[in-house]
């Protein structure tokens, strides 16, 4: 996975007005081993992909009830440095874009059907973006 945070700040001279944080997030896809043949290292980096996606799947599902409706839900971001990374822009008060990439080989009809079910999922979470205002 690769993540980029930058944080914006517009400045006037005696202080900081505001400050905005932009995330942009490219998740490596899932790997499965019986048709990518990893051993060794790369099998571990693997299987590390592939748990924290997985995690990120169930914040994302955990969130999607939570605005359908369901009571409050645990959120378990901290079961992955990638949720934890992402807290604030999958779930947080910000606006939040998801671009899925699929593929045009009909030999991968299975991974195009759950990165759009992953999308579908994803984009029915909604936030409310607000301005946190400093009181001071």
């Amino acid at each position: 996975h690769s993540v980029l945070m930058l944080t914006i700040e517009r400045r006037s001279e005696a202080s900081i007005d505001r400050t905005s944080k932009l995330t942009l997030v490219d998740l490596a896809g899932s790997e499965r081993q019986s048709i990518t043949g990893a051993t060794g290292r790369t099998l571990q980096e693997s299987v590390g992909i592939n748990q924290s996606l997985f995690v990120l799947r169930k914040v994302i599902m955990s969130l999607a009830k939570q605005s359908r409706g369901a009571s409050k839900l645990m959120v378990p971001y901290r079961e992955s440095k990638l949720t934890i990374l992402l807290r604030d822009a999958i779930g947080g008060s910000g606006y939040t874009l998801m671009l899925a990439c699929i593929s045009v080989l009909d030999s991968n009809w299975e991974e195009n059907l759950s990165t759009l079910q992953y999308a579908c999922t994803a984009g029915s979470i909604r936030n409310r973006p607000v301005v946190n205002l400093d009181p001071t």
